[in-house]
């Protein structure tokens, strides 16, 4: 075993030049798992050098996570936690194919993310400090690095105007409660992400839905709100809309700015889906950022499962959204940032993003193949389309017979406010399937059922 280990450079610090070694051992499968290293006098002979240095090395080793010592047995090769067994299976066991969750598609990220999280065994006390940070709006620093993320997609964000969260979903809630909307109303599309529906109701927030029309939300009606209801917040999804995909023109962004500003109406943006247009409208943060809190995430193609987002406020706002942080998870954990912060720096943000938008383009043919000539809904870059169901089939009829036949989609009901009537439609997401094949498989199965219709049940005579 001796012969594996080289002697030492006479120029640099030993210990430090042995845990290298050591390091490389591992890494090319020289010393494996659970191997028992040799004992410190036999290596320090070896090397030429105190045991004192040797047993510098080994705890530093043992320190960074490569070995670990055994009381009265030595010194081993650290053995790899068998995950597999540790957590079990982390699939479902629901052999249906989802159509009905507007996620994104997933991507290999365990590589890139284990290279990453390697690094922190080189940032020593420096790592204590980062994770003894306790800022409800995160160190200046973090803010700074991905504001130069986001100004290389267009926006101009302050970082003293930048706030985390954990993921969109808690952005949102830090949103709501920043405006003290608590028991408030709330404009918002007639047809609308049901997470803010969730919220409402453990808010006790109402919900008043707007109309829509195929660019979104409708500025007469938007008026017609604001002056019989005098609300403090309205929230849109102005890029793919949600259910409806809908992308608002620029015009009338300006419109429904223009109103709020006279209104002193605050917009919540939310944006999650934003960056997956090869081309898009400017945002609403960018044409009236002291009118609008911008809302974004990881969760639709940067780093899906990180759950991490990022909201831009107006400065007026600051001081509400730091004791909104600080009333619900105290601050978001600087190594998540951090990590988030890497993840753009190394370019592997940008890289899930082109490839899923490559994904996206591959879906979107399947649809337009199995659904010709139907009445659907789809915009270049989206996550789902919106589906209105032929004469003939109820929307909850439909889910039902799509489930039968092991398809499961999203009827419209889940995003109707304010005690709308319900259309009959459903929504269905692309990025949910596990592959092209299962998505080519479950939109077949519906062609099928929209083309036939419902069947017709035996009478009894």
């Amino acid at each position: 075993m001796m012969t594996i280990w080289n002697k030492l450079n006479k120029e640099g610090n030993k210990a430090a030049q042995i845990v290298e070694q050591l390091r490389e051992l591992v890494a090319s499968s020289s010393l494996l798992p659970g191997e028992k290293l040799p004992p410190q006098r036999h290596l320090a002979e070896w090397l030429e050098v105190t045991v004192g240095t040797i047993s510098r090395a080994y705890t530093q080793a043992e320190q960074q996570g490569i070995i670990e010592s055994r009381t009265g047995s030595g010194s081993y090769v650290k053995k790899m936690p068998d995950y597999q067994q540790q957590w079990g299976s982390l699939k479902g066991d629901n052999q249906n194919i989802g159509l009905w969750q507007n996620t994104a598609f997933t991507q290999a990220r365990a590589q890139h993310l284990s290279q990453l999280l390697q690094g922190y065994s080189q940032a020593g006390e420096q790592l204590d400090d980062l994770l003894d940070n306790d800022f409800s709006q995160n160190i200046i620093s973090q803010r700074q690095a991905m504001c130069s993320w986001t100004n290389q997609q267009g926006f101009h964000f302050k970082p003293e105007q930048l706030f985390f969260s954990y993921g969109a979903q808690h952005g949102l809630h830090l949103c709501l409660i920043a405006m003290d909307l608590v028991g408030e109303r709330v404009l918002c599309e007639s047809l609308c992400y049901p997470g803010l529906i969730t919220l409402a109701k453990q808010l006790k927030i109402e919900l008043k839905g707007l109309k829509l029309d195929q660019q979104g939300i409708c500025p007469i009606d938007l008026l017609h709100h604001i002056e019989k209801f005098h609300p403090k917040a309205l929230y849109l999804t102005p890029t793919l809309q949600n259910p409806t995909t809908a992308i608002m023109s620029e015009q009338r962004r300006l419109e429904i700015i223009e109103i709020c500003q006279q209104h002193q109406v605050i917009i919540i943006e939310d944006d999650v889906c934003g960056l997956l247009p090869d081309q898009r409208p400017r945002s609403m943060v960018e044409i009236a950022p002291e009118q609008v809190i911008y809302l974004n995430s990881f969760s639709k193609g940067a780093f899906k499962g990180l759950r991490f987002a990022y909201l831009h406020a107006p400065k007026h706002l600051n001081d509400a959204l730091n004791s909104a942080i600080r009333g619900s998870v105290w601050n978001i954990s600087p190594l998540l940032v951090d990590i988030a912060i890497q993840w753009i720096q190394a370019g592997h943000a940008d890289q899930a993003l082109i490839e899923q938008r490559r994904r996206v383009n591959q879906r979107a043919q399947l649809l337009h193949h199995h659904m010709a000539g139907l009445d659907y809904t789809y915009q270049p870059g989206g996550l789902h389309c919106w589906l209105k169901l032929p004469s003939g089939w109820r929307c909850a009829q439909f889910v039902e017979a799509a489930r039968q036949q092991g398809v499961e989609v999203a009827s419209a009901e889940h995003f109707v406010v304010d005690n709308q009537a319900s259309p009959n439609a459903v929504r269905l997401s692309l990025g949910q399937a596990e592959s092209n094949l299962l998505l080519d498989e479950a939109l077949a199965k519906l062609a099928i059922l929209l083309n036939c219709g419902p069947s017709i049940p035996t009478q009894i005579i």
